[in-house]
Parts: C-alpha cells; sequence; structure tokens
C-alpha cells in the first residue's frame, strides 16, 4: 500500500515530465534549465549522450525544422524516481532538418521517453522515437511496401 506522500511524489514526477514538454514546446527549443538538474543528461535516439545545453541545440534544430511542432502526451506515468511518457510529435518541415533541405511535408511520429527524477529534477533522459518513420514521412526514405 502506498502513503500519502509516496502518491504525491509519483503524482509529482508525472506533472514534471508533462511540463517537461509542455516547457520545450512554449519554449521552441529546451528542455528548460529549470526543469534539470545540473548533471543532467540525455541519450535521443541514436544519438551519442549530451549534456543539457546538447540537448537544447538538438532541440532548437528541430524546432527551427519544424516550427509549428508540438508534443501530444499520450501516456504518463511514474514511480517515485522515474517517469515514463508516451508522446506524438507532429510538425511541418518548412526548415533545414539536419542538413536536409526543407521538404514542406507534414509528419507525426511516436516516442517513448523514460526520465530519471531526483529532487523534483529530472537528471537523465533517455528516448527513442520512430525516426524511419519521420525519415519515410519527409519522403527521405521509401514507404517499404
Amino acid at each position: 500500500m502506498m502513503t500519502a506522500e509516496a502518491v504525491g511524489t509519483v503524482e509529482a514526477n508525472v506533472a514534471l515530465g508533462r511540463r517537461f514538454f509542455a516547457e520545450q514546446d512554449r519554449l521552441r527549443g529546451g528542455p528548460a534549465e529549470a526543469l534539470c538538474a545540473p548533471e543532467y543528461r540525455a541519450t535521443i535516439g541514436g544519438n551519442a549522450d549530451m549534456p543539457r545545453a546538447g540537448h537544447e541545440a538538438f532541440a532548437k534544430g528541430f524546432y527551427v525544422a519544424f516550427p509549428d511542432a508540438y508534443h501530444e502526451i499520450v501516456e504518463a506515468f511514474g514511480t517515485s524516481d522515474r517517469v515514463s511518457i508516451r508522446f506524438i510529435i507532429s510538425g511541418t518541415n518548412t526548415g533545414s532538418f539536419f542538413d536536409m533541405p526543407p521538404t514542406g511535408r507534414a509528419m507525426s511520429v511516436a516516442a517513448n521517453v523514460i526520465m530519471h527524477v531526483a529532487g523534483g529534477k529530472v537528471t537523465k533522459l533517455l528516448a527513442l522515437f520512430d525516426e524511419a518513420g519521420l525519415l519515410r514521412q519527409l519522403g527521405v526514405l521509401p514507404t517499404g511496401h
């Protein structure tokens, strides 16, 4: 049986996870420094592990390529030290996307994220998203029938 304190911690962590992505959309970059511990690290898809500044640069590049991008949280749950978020990110590719010219195409891809939390801040983010699906929707990869 969970104590009221443990439930509050879980609820606070889930709220932090939701706020993390809402702030990225609001800032058109991120993650927000106020939500991350100083030792924050992120691993996104096949990219190398990066500190918050690296994640911020990655996110800003994404929002340049997809200026109307937004996260739709589909599911969020947590524990006393972790949060799992499943979201759909959608947007239109009207800017250069990591050295690829804009396609003008819309995309909508699923992602799964696990965040480690301590002291009300995100310490680590592990994210997997449908990179191949994104590239197919942009017309960069064949649709594979």
